[in-house]
């Protein structure tokens, strides 16, 4: 670095802290990550919820079917 840079390096840094002071924070992203995270769960359970209530509604539907064949062989 020549003896022109380093002047002008520490400039461009007092300038760059100066117009950062004047500015809000900016928010974290941990709320918004905190909620993608349970909303993410949030829908993984539901879909398994929905996955278990399907295979009970199978199963009732094809008891029903059994019964009903052992209605028509007792009619026979």
């Amino acid at each position: 670095m020549g003896p022109r840079a380093r002047p002008a390096l520490l400039l461009l840094i007092l300038l760059r802290t100066v117009a950062t002071q004047g500015r809000s924070p900016q928010p974290s992203l941990s709320g918004t990550l905190v909620t993608g995270i349970i909303s993410g769960i949030a829908v993984c359970i539901i879909l398994f919820l929905i996955g278990i209530l399907f295979r009970i509604l199978r199963r009732r539907q094809a008891s029903r079917g059994a019964a009903g064949d052992y209605v028509l062989a007792e009619c026979e």
